[in-house]
């Protein structure tokens, strides 16, 4: 359940607001709007909108958005050029095409392929939600490697160019990432490379335990293709590292905000007896920064990412600022800003023909703020 007990951490941290977007002029050489706004038309369906569109993905030509609906197991595939949905696969729990149990990651892989990962097996699909391949990450005896004593896969991650290899992280415990592990589909070969960044990440999990069970909270890891290797950041420490598969390289970007701390406070105390001392901590936690993932623009060949600073404390719910980092295709940071046409937080967000996309559930609509970046 640690999933989904983040999921439900990060979506409370965002706050919202009905005002309308104005334009925005940056001084230092980019120019914000944010008046367009389009809604995706279902037809006779209601589009799956819970959890803030995270089990979402594009495809290669960004035309196409995918959307995994937990509610009845199925993949909602949406046309952003016609905004509208076209069509609706639906797949089997049991049986040979069965996707199993609860399903932690959708991502769309190419080829009409469609990969669903639960805690321990990752399937792929094809278009008409027949199983093409299954391939376990729980409980597997591999070549090369080995997972010691309490080590786990994690199903976050994703296939190379190719489908040969899984790439994701590997972790002892809640909060606890390792590295990085690269599988060999064709025959179990695993390969980890420890990475001492992700392991500082430990150092800002809370832990509650009581009764036998337990509740944790703690940074979310963010996992994307880039081009042949995989981009790896967090939301708690303003930085990057980007790991090439073919060789097991890694490299590390560290990056400085005039906005924002660039790390997250540390926990002074990791487990925690009392469910009210936890609460409150996670509470305070929710005023700290807190890094979103990063998006590509290949049109203008920029890296974009939203991240929220702490405002002040709302009625119902805190009250955050976006902060929008603009990164070269080399990841030299070039600008950021907290002067956005933005009235709230967006965690969902994508780049289509050169604009951003961010999600927003409008009255139940599936919907997006659709932001022009232009530089001047």
């Amino acid at each position: 359940m640690k999933k989904l007990f983040l999921g439900i951490l990060i979506v409370a941290l965002f706050s919202c607001s009905n005002k309308e977007p104005v334009e925005t002029t940056n001084k230092l050489g980019f120019t914000f709007s944010a008046k367009d706004s389009v809604t995706i038309d279902p037809g006779n369906e209601f589009l799956y909108l819970s959890y803030g569109a995270n089990f979402t993905e594009l495809d290669e030509n960004s035309q196409f958005l995918y959307n995994y609906n937990r509610t009845d197991n199925s993949v909602e595939v949406i046309d952003l050029d016609e905004l509208k949905l076209v069509q609706k696969i639906q797949f089997e729990e049991d049986g040979p095409h069965g996707t199993g149990g609860d399903i932690q990651q959708m991502a769309y892989k190419g080829r009409n392929h469609i990969l669903l990962a639960g805690y321990h097996q990752i399937h792929l699909f094809n278009p008409d939600a027949e199983k093409v391949a299954s391939y376990k990450i729980y409980d597997q005896a591999f070549l090369g490697d080995s997972l010691l004593t309490g080590e786990s896969l994690s199903p976050d991650g994703l296939l190379d160019n190719k489908g040969e290899h899984f790439i994701t992280t590997y972790a002892k415990g809640p909060g606890e990432v390792l590295g990085i592990a690269k599988i060999r589909l064709s025959d179990y070969m695993l390969k980890k490379t420890p990475v001492p960044g992700l392991m500082e990440l430990a150092k800002f999990r809370l832990v509650f335990s009581a009764g036998g069970g337990m509740a944790a909270a703690y940074p979310g890891i963010f996992i994307s293709p880039l081009e042949d290797k995989t981009l790896i950041s967090s939301t708690a420490v303003n930085e990057a590292f980007t790991y090439d598969p073919k060789n097991d390289s890694l490299h590390h970007y560290s990056f400085n905000s005039r906005i924002t701390p660039n790390r997250q406070k540390e926990s002074l105390r990791v487990n925690l007896s009392s469910q009210e001392e936890f609460q409150k901590i996670i509470k305070e936690r929710s005023k700290d920064v807190s890094f979103g993932r990063f998006t590509y623009d290949s049109q203008n060949q920029r890296y974009y990412r939203i991240s929220q600073k702490f405002v002040k404390e709302g009625e119902e719910e805190n009250i955050y600022q976006p902060i929008l980092s603009i990164l070269d295709k080399n990841f030299n940071q070039i600008f950021e800003t907290d002067q956005l046409p933005l009235e709230k937080m967006f965690r969902r967000y994508f780049v289509k023909d050169g604009k951003l996309w961010l999600f927003e559930n409008m009255e139940d609509e599936m919907g997006f703020i659709v932001m022009d970046i232009e530089e001047q």
